[in-house]
């Protein structure tokens, strides 16, 4: 299973969960720190070292603030049991990787409003010590350091003031109630609750989301008209968020289809197995050629020791392959996403991640294999009776 999204790379953990960058981010990092620098700073009696300075000092307490927000998540979504694998910075944000949906209308609801209480918590803090005005509202509020008594602070009241502003404007966009904002798993959890039922509740939050796209394509639309140099920031958000809006209704509806379905329908119980001391060389000749495997399990009497992937394959230089033994090189059964017989078929859909092939292990013994293609042609024809119907 893929724990992080494609395209990112590592750059450090905090409380056991990685964070990583991805590509795009560059470019967001980019627009902000020259919006800063010969923007929101450039009518300051400031050096250039100095606007050069704090302009990059802002950005990058900009972007740890977003990580603070998706953090908030995260903690919240341990709180209810759910497991987070990474959170990752891109053109619109961050994201938190979740490897499940949350457990209940109270788990989502906490999760979600976790983030925007963050982000108000930080915009109040910045507003209170560097002043500024309230989004949206045009409120001017005075910090507790004023440029007028500390004139050495200026820097200092720039950067809270900026900070204070924009974690406002955040809080405030994300509980625009459009799923997959906070503000639309906000209003799902409330209508789960209210309904008793996710997939009842998870149709009208997406159409929501797709609402808020079309307002914000009319928002893009307005500006572009009245000559605004970032017009076409709405139509990207709207972009994103159609996208995801479908993308949540066409996984709703995937649920839907394969509903009740267990797993242990569906697993492949004529599996061939490994034994750990085998080389990777005898495993390859013996097993995945001649079956095409893209994996194969690797068993110690009856006990389920982890999965040999093609993928663990390729990691091996080729002249070491007839010495080196699969238990070297295979996935361990303890990193390995795990399914039992009983599990619903949706869950096993939340948990493929990149991976072409789930374990079914029952009492630690290894009872089968779920393959993805056989469950994708599976929900096909699944999705071509129900059509005919």
């Amino acid at each position: 299973m893929l724990d992080y999204v494609p395209g990112s790379f590592r750059i450090g953990s905090l409380f056991g969960i990685e964070l990583r960058l991805h590509i795009s981010w560059l470019i967001i990092f980019a627009l902000v720190f020259f919006s800063l620098w010969q923007g929101q700073f450039e009518g300051t009696a400031w050096s250039q070292e100095k606007r050069l300075f704090i302009a990059t000092i802002t950005a990058l307490l900009f972007f740890t603030s977003i990580i603070a927000h998706e953090l908030s998540h995260s903690l919240v979504a341990r709180r209810f049991d759910m497991k987070v694998s990474s959170i990752t910075l891109f053109l619109l944000g961050g994201v938190a990787n979740l490897r499940q949906e949350p457990p209940s209308a109270k788990a989502e609801f906490f999760m979600a409003a976790a983030g925007p209480a963050m982000s108000l918590v930080i915009g109040v803090v910045g507003l209170a010590v560097g002043g500024g005005e309230i989004p949206f509202v045009g409120i001017e509020v005075h910090g507790l350091l004023d440029i007028r008594t500390t004139p050495s602070l200026d820097g200092v009241i720039a950067v809270a003031s900026y900070i204070g502003t924009i974690n406002l404007a955040l809080a405030a966009f994300n509980l625009i109630p459009g799923f997959p904002l906070d503000g639309g798993r906000v209003l799902r959890s409330i209508i789960w609750a209210v309904r008793g039922d996710r997939t009842k509740a998870t149709p009208i939050a997406a159409r929501g989301g797709q609402l808020v796209a079309g307002l914000f394509v009319l928002w893009g639309l307005v500006q572009f008209t009245d000559g605004e140099s970032l017009w076409f920031w709405p139509l990207l958000l709207a972009y994103f968020l159609y996208n995801a809006a479908t993308q949540s209704l066409q996984q709703e509806r995937l649920g839907g289809l394969v509903a009740g379905t267990r797993v242990g329908a569906l697993m492949n119980t004529g599996f061939v197995s490994a034994d750990p001391r085998a080389t990777v060389a005898t495993v390859v000749r013996d097993l995945m050629l001649p079956r095409n495997l893209r994996a194969v399990p690797v068993v110690t009497d009856r006990d389920f020791q982890g999965l040999l992937t093609t993928e663990d394959v390729r990691k091996v230089e080729h002249d070491r392959w007839a010495t080196t033994a699969i238990e070297q090189v295979m996935t361990p059964a303890a990193q390995l996403s795990k399914l039992a017989p009983t599990d619903d078929l949706v869950q096993a859909l939340e948990r493929f991640g990149d991976s072409s092939v789930l374990p079914v292990v029952q009492d630690g013994h290894l009872a089968g294999l779920l393959d993805r293609d056989g469950v994708v042609n599976y929900i096909r024809m699944r999705d071509m009776f129900a059509q005919r119907r």
